[in-house]
């Protein structure tokens, strides 16, 4: 692993959450790209508590606290793409530091998901109106311990008005029965880490030749990599914006 992967692995941030600084400026970029600048882009106070929470495995406390901070002005097109994500990273980060278990961080990932799932309805409409959206596919290699975000990424697509589904840990023959008869018109990856790139590949490579369709990754190691991610991952896109995806597959 080369120095610059290595410094921003190791990024401990400050304040206690260990945010990396990209993630940090992506929020208030999207902030200010939406005309939304009088929006505070991040409460370090409010993600710490829900974090805390989720940690400590209090869902009932966590709801009532999210809750209260929308009655105050915080939106939930926020919590999840500024606030949520967050502390699935902070999550991530004290795993692989040692400060909690693995099995402490899926509970609480788990928990963090029963909370998005809370407020899902007021995210996006109905499934109904997917029926006839464009159709993708969303999924993790096995042994992939970055889950989170694809979850997140389907819901993101669901409010852009495509019909995301995910398939998390499944096997290559599995994921290609999936893409036979899903009849879906686009691929996304996630890549949580460095080690994950040569088999994203080898499978994106064997997506290709079986069923010629277009491919996007996103992921953790994607967002604070970006340049090198340009060199190393052989997709047509990485983390795409809906207008881009809309032209990849020359939608209007």
């Amino acid at each position: 692993m080369n120095n610059d992967i290595q410094s921003r692995l190791s990024y401990s941030g400050q304040g206690g959450l260990g945010i990396h600084p990209e993630s940090l400026a992506k929020i208030a970029l999207s902030e200010i790209a939406k005309e939304s600048a009088d929006q505070k882009f991040f409460d370090a106070d409010l993600a710490a508590s829900i974090f805390n929470s989720i940690v400590k495995k209090e869902p009932e406390h966590t709801i009532k606290l999210l809750r209260k901070e929308i009655g105050k002005g915080l939106t939930v097109e926020f919590f999840f793409e500024g606030i949520a994500p967050i502390i699935a990273e902070k999550l991530g980060d004290s795993w692989k530091q040692d400060a909690l278990t693995f099995s402490e961080v899926t509970i609480a990932v788990s928990n963090l998901r029963l909370l998005c799932q809370e407020l899902e309805s007021q995210y996006f409409e109905p499934v109904n109106q997917f029926q006839s959206a464009p159709k993708i596919l969303l999924f993790t290699l096995e042994n992939e311990n970055h889950t989170f975000g694809s979850y997140l990424a389907a819901l993101k697509l669901k409010k852009e008005k495509f019909n995301a589904q995910v398939a998390i840990g499944y096997s290559e023959s599995d994921l290609f029965k999936l893409l036979e008869f899903g009849d879906f018109q686009l691929v996304g990856l996630s890549i949580g880490s460095e080690s994950m790139i040569n088999q994203g590949n080898m499978i994106t490579d064997r997506i290709r030749r079986n069923f010629s369709l277009p491919i996007v990754a996103g992921g953790s190691f994607i967002t604070h990599h970006k340049t090198l991610s340009k060199t190393c991952l052989d997709v047509d896109l990485l983390e795409p914006t809906s207008e881009e995806m809309k032209d990849l597959l020359n939608i209007n």
